[in-house]
C-alpha cells in the first residue's frame, strides 16, 4: 500500500467516525425524555384582556380522582333533632312549620336550628353525645316536591361541626317522584368517568328525625327512609375539583337563554336579587355583566351564531351535557334543572347537570306531564330554548349530537357499566325499599315489578337513543302567535319550521271548538307561508288552534304550544300542539 492509499484510508476513517458520532448524538437526542416545549407569547399585564385569554374555549377538566376513594354504596345513618327556633320577626316556629310548604312556592322557606349526627351504617348514637345542642340549620329544599309529605332538606353544618367528606351544605333528597329511587346515584356515578363534564359525589342516607317541640316523653327519632345526599355546587365544590372558584355559577329556574327584564347587573339601580332569582338562582357571582353580554349575543339574530357559540361555549362540553340528558330521557331541561358556570378570566360558559329525578322513565311509566308523541321527543322540545334552537340549525350539529351519544354508549354508558352499578345498589335498596315509608312511595309498581324495572334500565336508555333518531326525521316544531283581528278578518301566524334533512316544509291549519279536537270548524292544508288570513269571521268565543308543519314525505310536526286541562280526573293533563284562542 502506498502513502496515497494510506492517506485516503485515513480520511475515510475520519469521515466514518464523524458520521457515527453524529448519528449517535441524533439518536440519543431523539430517545432522551424531554419536556414538551410550551409556546408562549409575552403579554404585559397591563395589555391583557379577556378576549385574548388563554382560558377561552378550553375543555373543562375536572379532577376525576375525587371520586376514586368514595364509598360508592355505603349507607350513612343520619339522626336529625329539630329545635323550635325564633324567626327574624320574633315568632317561635317548630318542625310542624315545614308541613305548610306548598309545591313550587319558594316565598315560604323557614329555617330551623337542629342537631345532626351522621354515623356509619349500623352504628348507634354515643350516649355521651349531646343531641340537644345546635350544630346545624335545616330547611326544605326542592321545587315541586315542597308540598310532599316526605320532603327533601338542605342542612347547613355550623363551623364547629365536623364536615361530611368536606361538605358543610348537605342536599338530602327524598326523590319521591323518582321512579327508580337511584336516578341521581346512577347518573352521577356514570358522569364521574365522563370527560368534558363535571359530576357530583353522592351518598345513600337513611334518615331519622326527632321533633323536640313535642313533650319530652314523646320525643323519638322517626324513620323517614332512604335519601340520597348530593354535593352543593359552590366554591368548595369547584375547588375540590381543581376548577376556578373565582367564577359565576347559576342554576336555571325559569331560563331558556332569553333576555329578561329582571336579569340586570348588580350595579343597575333597578337590580332586584329576588326578581333575578325567579329566572336564575345565583350560586356564585359578584357581577352579572358577562351573563348579560352572552345573552345579548345569543339573542342577536344579526350575528353569525356559529361565531357566537364558539366565543361563549365549549362545544364538547355542551354536546356531552346534551347527549347524556337525551340518553337518560331527562326532558325537563328546557328552562331549568341545569347549571351554567363561567370562570372569571374566561368568556366561556360550561353546562353542568342538576336534578336527575325526572329521568329514566320508560314505557307505561313515562311521566304524564312529559309524555310526548314521537315527533316531539329527543331534541325537538328543546327548540323552546333560544340557544338550543339556534345551535340545531348549524350545519352538522345533528350529526355531532348523534356522534356524542354513540361515543357515550360505546365507552361510558355501556350495558356492562349500568348493570354493574345497578347491581351494586341493590343491597341498599333491599334494606330500605321494602320498609315503611319507602314501600308506600312505590305507588307505580310493587317491589317485584320495581326490581324488574331496574334490570331493564339499559334497554330504556337505548329506547331514548332510538327516539332521538326517529324524532329528527320530523320538521322542527314552531311557536304559534295569538291571532290578530283586523276588522272583519283574522290573521293567524307562526314561526317558520325547517327540516333537519333539508326538505321543503308546508303548513296545515285547523280550528276546533273543543280541546278534544272533535268539533272542527276550519281546515286548510299545504300553506306555503307562515300566516293565514280568515276572511270569514268566526262567531265570538273560545277556540282551539292547531298548526302543524309537514315535509314533502308527509311527516307532520306539532307546534310547541301545550294546552293544559283537567280531564278524566288527571291534574294538568297536556294536549300538545294546541293553542287556546279568543275571537271577539
Amino acid at each position: 500500500m502506498n502513502k496515497s492509499d494510506e492517506s485516503n484510508n485515513g480520511i475515510l476513517g475520519i469521515i466514518i467516525l464523524v458520521a457515527v458520532i453524529l448519528f449517535g448524538i441524533l439518536y440519543f437526542k431523539d430517545i432522551t425524555p424531554k419536556e414538551e416545549a410550551i409556546k408562549t407569547e409575552k403579554t404585559s399585564l397591563e395589555e391583557w384582556n379577556i378576549e385574548s385569554s388563554s382560558m377561552n374555549g378550553i375543555p373543562i377538566r375536572e379532577d376525576k380522582s375525587i371520586y376514586s376513594n368514595d364509598p360508592n354504596t355505603n349507607i350513612h345513618d343520619v339522626y336529625i333533632s329539630v329545635f323550635p327556633t325564633k324567626t327574624l320577626h320574633g315568632e317561635i316556629i317548630d318542625f310542624s312549620a315545614f308541613g305548610m310548604h306548598a309545591s313550587r312556592d319558594h316565598t315560604y322557606n323557614p329555617e330551623l336550628n337542629c342537631n345532626v349526627q351522621i354515623l356509619k351504617e349500623g352504628e348507634t348514637l354515643d350516649p355521651l353525645t349531646s343531641l340537644d345542642s345546635k350544630n346545624a340549620t335545616i330547611r326544605v329544599r326542592g321545587n315541586s316536591s315542597r308540598g310532599n309529605t316526605y320532603k327533601s332538606y338542605r342542612v347547613k353544618l355550623d363551623d364547629e361541626a365536623e364536615s361530611f367528606f368536606g361538605q358543610r351544605n348537605l342536599n338530602i333528597n327524598k326523590h319521591s317522584v323518582d321512579i327508580t329511587k337511584i336516578a341521581t346515584k346512577l347518573q352521577t356515578d356514570l358522569l364521574s368517568s365522563v370527560d368534558n363534564i363535571i359530576s357530583y359525589r353522592t351518598y345513600f342516607m337513611r334518615v331519622w328525625i326527632r321533633d323536640t317541640s313535642v313533650p319530652k316523653d314523646k320525643q323519638e327519632f322517626k324513620y323517614y327512609g332512604l335519601y340520597t345526599e348530593i354535593e352543593q355546587p359552590n366554591k368548595t365544590y369547584l375547588e375540590a375539583r381543581g376548577l376556578s372558584s373565582n367564577a359565576s355559577m347559576y342554576k336555571a329556574r325559569d331560563f331558556s337563554f332569553q333576555k329578561s327584564d329582571v336579569l340586570k347587573d348588580v350595579d343597575d339601580p333597578n337590580y332586584n336579587k329576588e326578581a333575578f332569582e325567579t329566572v336564575l338562582t345565583i350560586r356564585e357571582a359578584n357581577s352579572h355583566k358577562k351573563l348579560l353580554e352572552m345573552l345579548e349575543a345569543v339573542n342577536d339574530e344579526s350575528r353569525d351564531f356559529g361565531e357566537v357559540f364558539k366565543k361563549y361555549f365549549n362545544e364538547d362540553n355542551y354536546l356531552t351535557w346534551l347527549a347524556f340528558n337525551l340518553l337518560m330521557g331527562n326532558n325537563d331541561i328546557i328552562n331549568h334543572n341545569f347549571i351554567i358556570y363561567n370562570p372569571d378570566n374566561s368568556n366561556t360558559w360550561y353546562f353542568a347537570h342538576w336534578d336527575f329525578d325526572g329521568s329514566l322513565r320508560f314505557g307505561d311509566h313515562e311521566s304524564s306531564l312529559m309524555k310526548l308523541p314521537p315527533s316531539l321527543k329527543g331534541i325537538q322540545k328543546l327548540n323552546q330554548s333560544v340557544l338550543h334552537r339556534r345551535y340545531f340549525k348549524l350545519e352538522g350539529s345533528i350529526e355531532k349530537i348523534k356522534g356524542k351519544m354513540d361515543e357515550l354508549l360505546k365507552h361510558q354508558v355501556t350495558r356492562e357499566k349500568v348493570t354493574e352499578l345497578v347491581n351494586s345498589y341493590k343491597p341498599v335498596l333491599e334494606k330500605t325499599i321494602t320498609q315503611y315509608p319507602d314501600i308506600g312511595l312505590l305507588d307505580e309498581m310493587n317491589p317485584k315489578e320495581y326490581s324488574q324495572y331496574l334490570d331493564k334500565l339499559y334497554d330504556g336508555i337505548l329506547s331514548n337513543y332510538e327516539a332521538f333518531n326517529e324524532a329528527i326525521k320530523y320538521p322542527s316544531p314552531m311557536y304559534v302567535a295569538q291571532p290578530q283581528q283586523n276588522g272583519d278578518s283574522v290573521v293567524l301566524s307562526w314561526e317558520p319550521a325547517y327540516s333537519y334533512e333539508g326538505l321543503p316544509v308546508t303548513y296545515n291549519v285547523q280550528i276546533f271548538t273543543d280541546y278534544n279536537m272533535e268539533s272542527k270548524v276550519l281546515e286548510e292544508k299545504n300553506i306555503a307561508e307562515t300566516k293565514y288570513t280568515l276572511n270569514d269571521r268566526l262567531s265570538p268565543g273560545t277556540y282551539y288552534l292547531r298548526v302543524t308543519a309537514v315535509d314533502n314525505k308527509g311527516r307532520e310536526q306539532l307546534s310547541m304550544e301545550r294546552f293544559q286541562t283537567k280531564i278524566l280526573g288527571v291534574e294538568r293533563y297536556n294536549v300538545n300542539g294546541l293553542l287556546e284562542i279568543e275571537i271577539k
